[in-house]
């Protein structure tokens, strides 16, 4: 995951705010992406609302009214949960055939409040792409 971070911020990706999952992995994922961008750990933030049964609605209400500045904010979740999220912001009937390994980022632009169509797929890159733009290697 630190190689897959770094490449991250080597396509000069920003974030605001990363809300994560409470579970073990996410926060271990959180954190990694937190040292690769110097963010201190106290920036993340866990919430129930990337677990099922949390709708996509609950989790974007929390971070529009905990964090209204918020622009760029990186979820840090569980499959197949967060592929059923982009599926549902996409105003898909059913979860999208897109494989969101773990360790892989999609990017969306969201605009709120939500309502039909609200959302539009930038792009899904997969770890390994992830991995190839690492500055280190």
């Amino acid at each position: 995951m630190r190689s897959e971070a770094l490449g991250m911020k080597n396509l000069k990706l920003s974030f605001d705010l990363i809300l994560s999952s409470p579970y073990v992995r996410a926060r271990q994922t959180a954190g990694i992406v937190a040292q690769a961008y110097k963010i201190k750990d106290r920036a993340i933030h866990y919430t129930e609302n990337l677990l099922p049964p949390a709708t996509i609605e609950e989790l974007l209400d929390e971070a529009h009214a905990s964090f209204p500045g918020s622009q760029n904010i990186l979820l840090v979740g569980h499959e197949p949960y967060l592929t059923e999220m982009i599926s549902s912001l996409l105003d898909c009937r059913q979860p999208l055939g897109i494989e969101l390994k773990k360790g892989g980022l999609c990017c969306l632009s969201i605009r709120y409040p939500l309502k039909k169509n609200s959302a539009i797929l930038n792009w899904l890159l997969t770890p390994a792409q992830l991995h190839l733009l690492d500055p280190s290697l």
